[in-house]
């Protein structure tokens, strides 16, 4: 029923992030109008002109963002009115606005700027408080087209503002209901012969999303009720494997069950160079549980400051699961805390050996007089490693306090 037209070459180079199209995407779900078809084309008239063809012709609603600029390559409004067989119409109103826009910065108006008051005739402009070049509908034939801006604020105010009500009132339907499921410790392949004999009813739809480290499931359908009885049965099925739903981040999950236990946490660190305590603190509110941390990326710093032995780091090696216990019992005797966790690994690309490949993480966890130390092999590239270590950290605490919680 909906496409979507991106057009840019902005875009095709790979330096800026389509964010345009996911924001489209989740705000028509919410009308009940989920995207069939999305593409993205280059500044080119043929492009244009043939992506437009197949989503008009196959689809009720057209969306394009892009090319409504006032320089020569913003050439996006002139090829749909060629399309459709408009002529240019000035529109003072649209004038008067583009020079009330620059006036408000104090700059005189350019000439150029008339082009973005040049309307398709037939077409209703949609004022755009946020820019200078309007959003444009065009109906014919039941079908709807919007021409909006590329610039991410001002296509997200004409949609807010314009296009939700049009729709909502031109096509009454059930908003698309999507809920989350976040598992960790299970891959997806495991996780489907978990799952192999459950049955997910007809009316709703079940996404498989791999992440960096582990695997959520999406059930999306216009049936809330039978999709939260289904999200409840599917999570009672793999309880052991889910930490968080919906909009759930790990920091946020970790912060809440924290703030629940009265519990305070320090974080010692090496490989991850603090990545650990930056997800943790970028939580509002993060100073009401975590202590501080250490990013000990001597052995001199393991030493002296988190009171790692140095037999142990002789004997050993930084890399251990003897070191990663004193460091998680050091950082929490430093910092006065209830919970310690550590993490010594090898991010890469240099420094593995045949014992100890490059993604080999040590993470050592000291809650109350309980120790523990858990050896992961990560794989992928520095960041990659790095990533999924501090993830894998965070996550592994929340599993043991919800475990220590049933």
């Amino acid at each position: 029923m909906t496409a979507i037209i991106t057009i840019g070459n902005e875009i095709l180079l790979g330096k800026t992030l389509n964010t345009n199209l996911q924001y489209l995407a989740t705000g028509l779900a919410d009308l009940g109008l989920a995207v069939d078809y999305a593409v993205t084309v280059r500044d080119d008239r043929q492009q244009i002109l043939e992506a437009l063809d197949k989503c008009w012709q196959e689809h009720e609603i057209v969306i394009t963002t892009g090319g409504l600029g006032p320089t020569d390559d913003d050439i996006t409004k002139n090829t749909i009115a060629d399309y459709f067989g408009k002529q240019m119409s000035f529109d003072p109103n649209v004038w008067a606005h583009v020079q009330t826009m620059f006036s408000r910065r104090d700059m005189p108006t350019p000439e150029i700027n008339r082009n973005q008051a040049l309307v398709p005739e037939g077409f209703r402009v949609l004022k755009n408080e946020r820019g200078t070049a309007p959003g444009l509908m065009f109906e014919l034939s039941g079908k709807c087209l919007f021409a909006l801006p590329g610039v991410p604020l001002e296509m997200k105010y004409l949609f807010a503002t314009h296009i939700k009500a049009i729709l909502g009132k031109k096509y009454a339907r059930k908003p698309v209901i999507q809920r989350n499921i976040h598992t960790f410790g299970i891959s997806e392949s495991l996780l489907a012969e978990r799952l192999s004999e459950f049955q997910i009813p007809q009316e709703i739809s079940l996404a498989w999303l791999p992440q960096t480290g582990r695997v959520d499931l999406r059930l999306y359908g216009t049936d809330a009720e039978l999709i939260d009885q289904t999200l409840n049965e599917i999570m009672e099925t793999i309880r052991d494997y889910v930490w968080g739903i919906d909009e759930d981040t790990p920091p946020e999950v970790l912060g809440r069950l924290l703030r629940e236990k009265n519990l305070s946490l320090a974080i010692a660190e090496s490989c991850t160079g603090g990545l650990v305590q930056t997800l943790v603190t970028d939580v509002s509110g993060s100073s009401e549980y975590f202590k501080g941390g250490v990013v000990s990326y001597s052995n001199e710093m393991k030493r002296d400051i988190l009171g790692v032995n140095a037999g142990t780091l002789k004997t050993y090696g930084a890399v251990s699961e003897p070191t990663a216990r004193e460091m998680s019992a050091g950082v929490k005797e430093l910092a006065g805390a209830d919970i310690g966790i550590s993490i010594t690994g090898i991010a890469g690309p240099l420094g593995g050996s045949e014992e100890k490949p490059v993604g080999t993480v040590f993470f050592g966890l000291s809650i109350g007089d309980e120790e523990q130390v858990f050896r992961q092999i990560f794989t992928g590239d520095r960041e990659n490693v790095r990533h999924k270590a501090a993830e894998y950290a965070i996550i592994k605490l929340i599993k043991e306090l919800l475990r220590k919680q049933d």
